[in-house]
């Protein structure tokens, strides 16, 4: 029971080093012209940067999909948090409805800002803001939230009007960067010499050695949550079951493996990316109990089906990066 789109199975290609693929190249290398053209022109002040009051730090990626930049992002805010810092996070609001900047609050809606923020702002509690320009968005959180001490950018690794003190590159070891040619003949949205100029790079999934890189991994709560009530099962009973796992997200193989690693058997269901599930989708699966990740849920609140549940992970990442982050800052 695999629902894979023509976008999906598109960009499995890069990863599954399919020829056809490369009749591509010649637009690759229009893009790059037109990515390199772009940071020239920052380079040479032709256009400028937007230096914001407080420090920023950009969590983002070079490949398309999920590598965990998200888990990272609350890892981080929940480390500034527990140390006495005012973080506030800002988001394009992938998919959202509006472009224009906005505050997202625990009775938005995901539809109106994303899922991304909606879930952040149900997890961390925070400021969250989004909005096309992440420069507007962030000065409206500014003038809102006066105490704010530092900013994270939800991705915008390649937004470059906004001016960045701390870069930070999610990589994800398991897929890695596919073919190595960039969009739209592979998964690359910049060249991999990007990983040189950034001040962090951190590797899903691996623990590393090398300068500037730190390592990170999933750890999964023990008990699986019920999207429409208070109701939890612990993992360890779900052992000798037949379940379902929803997914919806850029790179379900990470969440599969961690499945599987728990010991839980399964019966995948594949949708694209910020997929906007119906219930209609579920009617296959019966009674029987459907798992997704705490992303997935929140675009579920709605739906009637009273067999969902989510598992909650937490990124476990290498806290030399945490004293990195405060001593580049000055925090």
């Amino acid at each position: 029971l695999i629902f894979m789109s023509l976008h999906k199975n598109f960009n499995q290609q890069f990863y599954d080093n399919s020829s056809w693929i490369k009749l591509f190249i010649p637009l690759s290398y229009l893009y790059q012209l037109i990515i390199s053209t772009k940071s020239l022109l920052y380079a040479l002040k032709i256009f400028t940067s937007k230096k914001l009051p407080v420090p920023v730090i950009v969590v983002g990626n070079i490949t398309l999909g999920g590598t965990g930049k998200t888990p990272l992002l609350i890892a981080i805010a929940k480390y500034l948090k527990n140390t006495g810092h005012k973080p506030g996070i800002i988001s394009r609001g992938y998919k959202g409805r509006e472009g224009k900047s906005r505050e997202v609050l625990a009775q938005s809606r995901f539809q109106d800002v994303g899922d991304e923020p909606f879930m952040l702002k149900r997890c961390l509690g925070i400021p969250i803001f989004v909005g096309k320009k992440r420069v507007e968005s962030a000065n409206l959180m500014l003038r809102l939230y006066p105490d704010i001490d530092v900013i994270l950018s939800d991705d915008g690794l390649q937004h470059l009007e906004l001016s960045r003190d701390y870069e930070i590159i999610v990589v994800d070891k398991l897929r890695g960067f596919g073919n190595n040619y960039l969009l739209p003949a592979g998964p690359l949205r910049e060249s991999k010499d990007r990983l040189s100029s950034v001040n962090a790079v951190v590797m899903n999934g691996q623990k590393e050695k090398e300068k500037h890189t730190f390592g990170m991994h999933y750890e999964a709560n023990s008990t699986i949550k019920s999207i429409h009530t208070d109701k939890t099962i612990e993992i360890k009973n779900l052992k000798n079951i037949e379940i379902f796992a929803a997914t919806g997200i850029g790179n379900p193989e990470r969440f599969y493996l961690l499945l599987t690693k728990l010991g839980i058997t399964y019966n995948p269901l594949i949708f694209d990316d910020h997929y906007e599930f119906k219930d209609s989708d579920f009617y296959k699966c019966g009674n029987q109990i459907i798992l997704m990740t705490e992303k997935d849920a929140v675009r579920c609140l709605d739906l009637k089906n009273k067999n969902l549940w989510y598992l909650s992970i937490d990124a476990i990442v290498d806290t030399k990066l945490y004293s990195d982050i405060t001593k580049k800052l000055g925090l």
